[in-house]
C-alpha cells in the first residue's frame, strides 16, 4: 500500500514529547523561587557577616560610648540596617556609618572595618575621640572620609587608605594630630582636608600641588609647614579653594602663583611670615578670584600690583597686619566694584580716605582701615554706601565732623567703631538714624557735653547693645533715657567727669551684663534689687567714684557676674555673704573703702575666683580658712583675654596694698597714668596686657590683698595650699601666732607681705625654697631667731626684717650661740691684744680699699661717660654695682659703732657683689634693684 502524507492545519506532537515538555515546564517553575531564595539567602548571609563586623568594630573599636548610641547594635537583630548610624541599600548592604559627634571614645582599625563592610561607601566618624592603629585599607569602595576631630596622632602609613581606596573623592582629617607620613592619592580625589594637624613635612604640599590632577579643594591651614613656598599649582586645572593659612612659611610669595591658577576662586596665605614686596606678585587674568587673604604676614612694597585691577569678581580682600607704607590706591580699588568686605587695618597706610574707594558702595558690605595713620575724615562719597554693614576707622588720626554728614546717613550700618581718633566736639545726635546700629564705639576721643541722651526713645527705638563712650570728657549726668534702649547689653563710660548717681533705668535694664563706668565722679548708691529687677550682670567695674552705701544683698543673685571692681568709693557696711553664689567670679575688688564686719566665709564657695583684693577697710575678726576652699580646683577661661592694667605698688610700708587691678579696654595709656591711684605711691610701676592664666587646670587663687585693715587670729594653714598665688599681702593687721610652715607650698608666690603684725616665733625654713619670691616683709612683728640662709631670704634688705627684736642673721646682726643677735657690750673675757690690732688693721685695710676702689670706680664711670660708649645699657648695673662699694665704704666709716658692719658682712658685701658683677642680668629684684631701690628710699626720707 502506497503510503500518503496528510497535511493538517495543525499537527499534533506526539504524546511523549507532551510529556517530556511538562516535565521541564515543571522543572522551570520549581527552579526559578529556588534561585530567587537562594539570591535571598547569600544577600542575608552577606548581611549577616556586615553585622558580625560591625559588632566586632563596636567590641573592639569602642571603648566608651558615653551617649549610647550603639546601644541598639545587637546581635538578636535580624538586619543591621535599623542600627544607629547606619544606611543600607536596597540589597541591604551597609553603604553609609556616621557617628558624626558621638562621643566615642576608641582605636580605630581601618582595616578591618573597610574588610567587614565591602559595600561601604561613606564613613563619617568626625568628633569623636578615636586614635588609629591601622590607617590603611583592605580593596575598598569607599568615596567620602571624614575622621576629623578625633585624637589621630600617628604618622599615615606608606600603603594607607588613601592607596586602596580607588573611588575616594572627599577626605577630611582635619583637627587631628597627624604629624605626617607617606601621601598618595589617585585622580579621583577631589577634595582633601588636612588642616589643623602637625603636619611639618612641605613634600605633602609640593606633592600636592604637582599632582592636584582633578583636586578642586586642597586645605592644609593650621599646620606646621615652614620655609619658603617652592611650588605654584601650575597643574591644578580645576583647583578652586586653596587655603595654607596659619603655617610658618616665610620669604617671597611666588610672584605668578595666582597667575599660575587662574581656577583658584579661594586663597587663603593669611597668618605667615611672607615678606618681599606686594607689588611684585602677578595676578594675571584673574578670571575667577572672588576671596584673597594676605593678612598677618610681613608683606611691603611702594604700592598695589596694577594685575590686582583684573580680579573683577574679588569680593573678599583682606591685607591686614602687614607692613605696607603708602597711600591707599583709592582708582585701583574703587574698580572691584564687587567687593563686600574690604580690609586694610595694622598697617602703615596714611593719608586721606580716598574719594574713588566710594567707589565700591554698591555692594561694600564691611571696610576696616583701623590702625593705621589716616587723616582727615569720611568723604561725602562713602553716603552711597547703603549696603555698608560694618565700618571700623579705629586707631586713626582722623578728625572732623564725618560721623554727621557720612556715617549718620548710613541706614543698615550695625556695627560702628571710630576709638582712638581726634574727634571732638559733642556725640552726635544723628547717629540715632541708623537704627540698625547694635554697636557704637566712640572711645578714647575728645568728645565733650553729655552723653547723648536721645540715642532710644519709646518713638525711635533702636537695635543698639554696646555704647561704648570710655576716654572722652564728656561731663553731666548719665541720662535716664538710656533706660529706654531696651537691648542694651554693654556700657561703658569710664574715664569720664561724669556726676549723679547711675539712674535707675539703667541698673533695670532688661539684657544688661556689662555695666562699666570707673574713674568718674559718680555719687548715689547701688540699689536693692540688682539682677532682680534688671539684666543677670557679667561685668560690674564702678572703681575710683564717690559711690556711698552699702553693698546690696541682692548682689547674690547676680549668678553670671565675672567681675566685680568697686575699689576706692565710700562703700560702708558689710559684705554680703550671698556673694558665695557668685560660682563663676574671677575677680573681686572691694579695696579702699569704709567696709566693716567679718570676710564672708563663702566667699570660698566661688570656684572661680583668681583676685581678692579687701585691702584699707575696716574689716574684723579672723581670717577665714574657707578663702583656700578651691585651691587645685578652680579652672582656668572665665575671664581670659580681657584687656586689663595692674597698677603695682613698689614703695613698701609707705603704699596701702599691693596694687590695683582695671579693666582697661578703650583706654589711652596717657590717661592712665594721670589717675590718682597711681600717685597714691612713691614707686608704682603699670602693667598691661590681655588676662592670661598661668595654670591650665587644678588652678587656685593668684592674687590675694587684705592688707591695712583690722584682721585677727592666725593665719590659717591651708593657705599654703594655693600653690598659684602670686601676690599675699596680710600686713598691717593684727594677725598673731606663727608664720604655718606650709607657706612653703606657695610655689609662685611672687610678693609676701605680713608686716606690721603681732607675728611671733621662726620665720619658716620653708621660706628659702621660694624661688620665684622677690618682696618679702615681715617687719615690725614679734619674731625671733635666725634667718634662714637658704634662697633668697638673705638678699633682702635689712628694712623688710626691722623691728623684730629676736630676730638676727643676714642681713641683719649675726646671731650668738643662743640664736639670738649679738651684742657689743665688752665681754667676760677679752680678746688679746694683739689679735685684736690684727683684727683692726685688716678691717682698716678693707674700708680704705673698698673707699679707693669706689672713687677708681667713680672715675672711670666719668670717663666712660664722657667716650657715650655705645653699649648704654650695661649703666643701670654699673650704677648698682658703684652704689654697694659706696654703702660698704660709707658704713665702715660710720661714726656710729652700732651702723658699723662686722668684718663677716664686709666680707659678705663683697662677695654678693662679685657674684652680681659676674652677671648682666638683672632678675627682678635682686641685690642690685634691691640697693637701688634701697638708696631711692634713702634719698626721698632725707
Amino acid at each position: 500500500m502506497k503510503n500518503q502524507w496528510r497535511i493538517s492545519p495543525q499537527r499534533q506532537p506526539p504524546k511523549a514529547m507532551i510529556r517530556i515538555s511538562g516535565y521541564v515546564l515543571l522543572m522551570l517553575l520549581l527552579i526559578m523561587p529556588l534561585s530567587s531564595q537562594a539570591r535571598e539567602l547569600s544577600s542575608q548571609q552577606s548581611s549577616n557577616n556586615e553585622a558580625v563586623g560591625l559588632l566586632a568594630f563596636k567590641i573592639s573599636s569602642v571603648q566608651s560610648d558615653p551617649k549610647n548610641l550603639l546601644a541598639n547594635w545587637s546581635p538578636n537583630s535580624a538586619t543591621p540596617c535599623s542600627w544607629s548610624g547606619i544606611s543600607c541599600s536596597v540589597n541591604s548592604h551597609v553603604t553609609t556609618l556616621n557617628l558624626t559627634n558621638a562621643g566615642l571614645i576608641g582605636t580605630l582599625n581601618l582595616y578591618n572595618l573597610t574588610g567587614a563592610l565591602p559595600y561601604l561607601k561613606h564613613l563619617y566618624l568626625q568628633g569623636n575621640s578615636f586614635s588609629a592603629s591601622d590607617l590603611s585599607a583592605s580593596s575598598c569602595v569607599l568615596e567620602s572620609l571624614d575622621l576629623s576631630s578625633n585624637n589621630i596622632s600617628d604618622p599615615l602609613p606608606r600603603k594607607s587608605f588613601f592607596e586602596s581606596c580607588n573611588h575616594l573623592s572627599y577626605v577630611n582629617l582635619s583637627h587631628n594630630s597627624i604629624p605626617g607620613g607617606s601621601l598618595r592619592f589617585g585622580p579621583s580625589l577631589l577634595q582633601l582636608d588636612l588642616s589643623r594637624n602637625t603636619i611639618s613635612d612641605s613634600t605633602w604640599l609640593a606633592y600636592s600641588l604637582s599632582t592636584c590632577q582633578n583636586l578642586n579643594l586642597l586645605n592644609f591651614s593650621d599646620n606646621k609647614l615652614a620655609g619658603k613656598l617652592e611650588v605654584t599649582p601650575l597643574s591644578c586645572n580645576s583647583l578652586s579653594i586653596l587655603d595654607l593659612s596659619h603655617n610658618l612659611f616665610s620669604g617671597e610669595i611666588p610672584p605668578s602663583f595666582v597667575a599660575d591658577s587662574p581656577s583658584l576662586k579661594y586663597l587663603d596665605l593669611s597668618h605667615n611670615n611672607f615678606s618681599a614686596s606686594f607689588s611684585s606678585l602677578d595676578f594675571g587674568h584673574c578670571t575667577n578670584l572672588t576671596w584673597l587673604s594676605l593678612s598677618q604676614n610681613r608683606l611691603s612694597g611702594i604700592g598695589f600690583p596694577l594685575s590686582l585691577r583684573n580680579c573683577v569678581l574679588l569680593q573678599t580682600l583682606n591685607l591686614s597686619r602687614n607692613e605696607l607704607q603708602f597711600k591707599i590706591p583709592g582708582a585701583l580699588l574703587g574698580s572691584l566694584t564687587n567687593l563686600r568686605q574690604l580690609s586694610l587695618a595694622h598697617n602703615l597706610f596714611y593719608g586721606d580716605i580716598p574719594l574713588e574707594l566710594g567707589q565700591t558702595c554698591g555692594t561694600l558690605q564691611e571696610l576696616d582701615l583701623s590702625a593705621n595713620k589716616l587723616t582727615g575724615g569720611l568723604p561725602l562719597t562713602f553716603t552711597s554706601c547703603s549696603s555698608m554693614q560694618s565700618l571700623n576707622l579705629g586707631n586713626n588720626l582722623l578728625s572732623g565732623d564725618f560721623l554727621t554728614t557720612v556715617v549718620s546717613n548710613l541706614q543698615s550700618l550695625i556695627y560702628l567703631y571710630v576709638p582712638f581718633n581726634n574727634i571732638t566736639g559733642t556725640v552726635p545726635l544723628s547717629l540715632a538714624n541708623c537704627t540698625q546700629l547694635q554697636v557704637l564705639d566712640l572711645g578714647s576721643n575728645g568728645f565733650m557735653g553729655d552723653v547723648p541722651s536721645k540715642l532710644c526713645s519709646s518713638s525711635n527705638p533702636t537695635a543698639l547693645q554696646k555704647l561704648l563712650l570710655p576716654d572722652n570728657y564728656l561731663s553731666g549726668k548719665v541720662p535716664s533715657e538710656l533706660g529706654s534702649c531696651k537691648n542694651l547689653r554693654s556700657i561703658d563710660l569710664s574715664f569720664n567727669n561724669l556726676i549723679g548717681p547711675i539712674p535707675l533705668e539703667v541698673w533695670t535694664l532688661p539684657n544688661l551684663l556689662d555695666l562699666v563706668m570707673w574713674a568718674n565722679n559718680l555719687t548715689g548708691e547701688i540699689p536693692e534689687g540688682i539682677c532682680v529687677n534688671g539684666g543677670n550682670l557679667e561685668t560690674l567695674i564702678l572703681n575710683n567714684n564717690l559711690i556711698t552705701g552699702s553693698i546690696p544683698q541682692s548682689i547674690g543673685n547676680c549668678t553670671n557676674m565675672i567681675w566685680v571692681s568697686l575699689s576706692s568709693n565710700r562703700l560702708t557696711g558689710e559684705i554680703p555673704g550671698g556673694i558665695g553664689n557668685l560660682v563663676n567670679l574671677a575677680v573681686l575688688q572691694m579695696g579702699n573703702n569704709s567696709l566693716t564686719g567679718k570676710i564672708p566665709p563663702e566667699i570660698g564657695n566661688c570656684r572661680s575666683l583668681i583676685w581678692l583684693d579687701l585691702n584699707s577697710n575696716n574689716l574684723s575678726g579672723p581670717l577665714p580658712p574657707e578663702l583656700a576652699d578651691q585651691a587645685g580646683l578652680v579652672v582656668p577661661g572665665i575671664v581670659s583675654g580681657k584687656e586689663f592694667a595692674f597698677v603695682r605698688n613698689e614703695g613698701g610700708t609707705s603704699c596701702r596694698g599691693a596694687g590695683g587691678l582695671v579693666e582697661f579696654q578703650g583706654i589711652r595709656a596717657g590717661r592712665l597714668e594721670n589717675l590718682p591711684m597711681v600717685h597714691s605711691c612713691p614707686t608704682t610701676r603699670i602693667y598691661s596686657g590681655m588676662t592670661v592664666y598661668t595654670f591650665i587646670t587644678n588652678g587656685s587663687m593668684i592674687f590675694l590683698d587684705l592688707a591695712y585693715n583690722s584682721l585677727s587670729g592666725t593665719i590659717p594653714q591651708n593657705f599654703g595650699s594655693m600653690s598659684y598665688l602670686q601676690v599675699l599681702n596680710l600686713g598691717h593687721n593684727k594677725l598673731s601666732g606663727n608664720i604655718p610652715d606650709s607657706f612653703g607650698g606657695l610655689k609662685a608666690i611672687g610678693v609676701l607681705d605680713l608686716s606690721h603684725n603681732d607675728l611671733q616665733g621662726f620665720l619658716p625654713g620653708s621660706l628659702g625654697t621660694l624661688s620665684f619670691l622677690s618682696d618679702l616683709d615681715v617687719s615690725n612683728n614679734n619674731l625671733t631667731g635666725p634667718i634662714p640662709s637658704g634662697g633668697q631670704l638673705t638678699t633682702f634688705p635689712q628694712s623688710k626684717y626691722e623691728n623684730n627684736s629676736g630676730l638676727c642673721g643676714v642681713p641683719l646682726l649675726p646671731c650668738s650661740s643662743g640664736g639670738h643677735p649679738q651684742s657689743f657690750t665688752t665681754r667676760g673675757k677679752k680678746q688679746p691684744v694683739e689679735e685684736g690690732v690684727v683684727i683692726g688693721i685688716t678691717f682698716f685695710v678693707l674700708c680704705l680699699f673698698g673707699l679707693t676702689l669706689a672713687l677708681y670706680r667713680v672715675k672711670r664711670y666719668q670717663r666712660k661717660e664722657e667716650q657715650r660708649e655705645k653699649y648704654i645699657d650695661s649703666l643701670p648695673t654699673s650704677e648698682a654695682e658703684l652704689y654697694q662699694y659706696l654703702r660698704i665704704a660709707f658704713e665702715c666709716l660710720d661714726d656710729r659703732p652700732f651702723r658699723r658692719p662686722t668684718m663677716i658682712q664686709v666680707m659678705a658685701m663683697f662677695k654678693e657683689l662679685q657674684a652680681d658683677s659676674e652677671s648682666d642680668i638683672l632678675d627682678g629684684f635682686s641685690l642690685k634693684d634691691a640697693s637701688i631701690d634701697e638708696f631711692r628710699e634713702k634719698e626721698s626720707s632725707s
